[in-house]
């Protein structure tokens, strides 16, 4: 009778190659890495058993040591004295010039509206403590910036700015945002250069940096000019919306009010709890029509309403 032929042994899988069985898009493969996070071990909430990027988030916070993040002490604002009278000087001085340029000089139209940030909040929770345990402060300025960022390159006439003297406008290539500070010696507007080419852990580690260089007067001249698009945010101060004044020469700035938790009404017109957000944004109306606005302003709010697409 025939000898039987023993089947040979498949070879095993080379080591440190990527799971083939892990169904989950390069983006969130990117991010589990980056974050230590194994695919292998989490189960798939998308079609056909995909991982989503908020399904990572949901691993590292679980992941992630628990310990509390440091409080920054608080601002002590110079409040004034009654029956006193002081010079306008300093960078007090600096501040009021510049508004008043921008308040005489720039048509100012305003675009305020409402956004739904539920799922922004609950990513920003799941992120924000892996993130810190790398040292990386992951406030929802980030999320703001990227949006903003992403918004720009759809509406390239928002990321201009406008030369008076020439009757110019210069459309940037460029994606450098400012953002408005408050110090205990005024406003001022660091600059996160490059804003484009940071993820979003790169662009809170920036700000964060940026922030605390003003606060300490460390921040250096070239680090607080040349922005493109600023950004502002009462939300800290328990403001709803605001109407705010243009960072001349450029031809918009967006603020930011309080998150809110407010009951809505959804698309089946049941009633129930989301995180709510006032955007207002203030365009120079030479140069940005009302309708370019608001496409802008709705590209902004469809970002921030869906997070995951500014992990990509």
């Amino acid at each position: 009778s025939p000898t039987a032929v023993a089947a040979r042994p498949r070879p095993a899988a080379p080591t440190g190659s990527p799971d083939l069985r892990v169904r989950a898009a390069p983006s969130v493969r990117r991010m589990a890495r980056s974050l230590g996070i194994d695919l292998t071990s989490i189960a798939g909430s998308g079609p056909g058993g995909r991982i989503t990027i908020e399904d990572v988030a949901r691993a590292a916070r679980r992941e992630a040591p628990t310990r509390p993040a440091p409080t920054p002490p608080p601002l002590q604002f110079d409040l004034g004295r009654a029956g006193t009278t002081i010079p306008l000087a300093g960078l007090r001085r600096k501040v009021a010039e510049q508004m008043v340029r921008s308040a005489r000089s720039i048509p100012h139209y305003s675009y305020i509206d409402a956004c739904d940030v539920t799922a922004l909040v609950r990513l920003r929770d799941d992120l924000v403590g892996p993130l810190q345990a790398e040292g990386i402060k992951l406030t929802y300025l980030a999320f703001w910036v990227q949006a903003v960022v992403r918004a720009l390159r759809k509406v390239p006439i928002v990321n201009a700015t406008f030369s008076e003297e020439d009757r110019t406008i210069t459309l940037h290539d460029r994606y450098d945002i400012g953002i408005a500070t408050a110090t205990e010696k005024g406003l001022v507007v660091p600059v996160v250069r490059n804003a484009d080419r940071l993820s979003l852990a790169e662009t809170a580690r920036a700000i964060d940096q940026l922030v605390q260089a003003v606060r300490t007067m460390q921040a250096k001249p070239d680090q607080l000019r040349g922005s493109t698009f600023t950004i502002t945010s009462v939300g800290n101060f328990g403001g709803l919306a605001s109407t705010p004044i243009i960072n001349h020469p450029e031809v918009a700035i967006m603020g930011v009010g309080k998150i809110r938790r407010v009951p809505r009404y959804d698309e089946q017109g049941e009633l129930r709890p989301v995180d709510e957000v006032y955007l207002s944004f203030s365009f120079d109306h030479r140069i940005v029509d009302g309708a370019v606005g608001a496409l802008f302003a709705n590209e902004v709010i469809e970002l921030l309403r869906h997070p995951g697409r500014l992990l990509v």
